[in-house]
């Protein structure tokens, strides 16, 4: 598994999508992951978008309800002279639960179109199912990852637990192990304005 930290481009193509090699990279049939402190939401969104305008049919499952289809639009726009023809190139769905999104990721057929899925780990951070099922229902749904990965392109976004949720780093740890490829995001450093002299 390789490991690169990538910081998070505070433009409208952050990372990958500015990345033609890791663009190219990622349509492989395996399962990547990009994770961090920010949720990788926006980049995978981007890398999405790059790949619908180039032609290519792709599946969305978001499991945080992060879909941002302003940006999404706004992108195909700039990408594209048919950014309608882009947009319907882009199949979401949608999973409030960690047991949705485990159904959802366990009845997905194989195919070698790319699927994303958006804030896997969001639902599963959930305090209100136990840790002992979310670790059981996260390893179902990694298998499930793996098969879907040896047909096509699996990217998965997922971000760090809060502090309330701590102990449940165990399921980003298990996530990060399973997957073929992982990229940790980071915010860009951003500099302390100098304070002003005042004589």
């Amino acid at each position: 598994m390789q490991n690169a930290l990538i910081p998070l481009a505070p433009s409208d193509f952050p990372i990958p999508a500015i990345d033609a090699r890791l663009l190219d990279d990622l349509i492989q049939p395996r399962l990547a992951l990009f994770w961090g402190t920010q949720e990788p939401t926006r980049t995978l969104l981007a890398a999405a978008t790059v790949m619908a305008s180039r032609g290519l049919p792709l599946r969305l499952f978001d499991g945080g309800n992060r879909f941002d289809g302003y940006f999404v639009a706004r992108l195909a726009r700039r990408l594209s002279a048919h950014p309608r023809a882009t947009l319907g190139r882009i199949r979401i769905s949608r999973a409030f639960t960690c047991f949705q999104l485990a159904e959802l990721i366990e009845n997905a057929p194989p195919s070698p179109e790319p699927l994303f899925v958006l804030d896997l780990l969001a639902t599963f951070y959930d305090e209100s199912v136990p840790l002992p099922d979310s670790e059981r229902l996260l390893s179902n749904t990694i298998t499930h990852l793996k098969r879907l990965a040896t047909i096509g392109p699996v990217i998965v976004g997922a971000r760090q637990p809060q502090t309330l949720v701590k102990e449940r780093w165990t399921l980003l740890d298990r996530l990060e192990t399973a997957a073929d490829a992982a990229w940790m995001l980071r915010a860009p450093l951003v500099e302390e304005p100098a304070q002003p002299r005042l004589f």
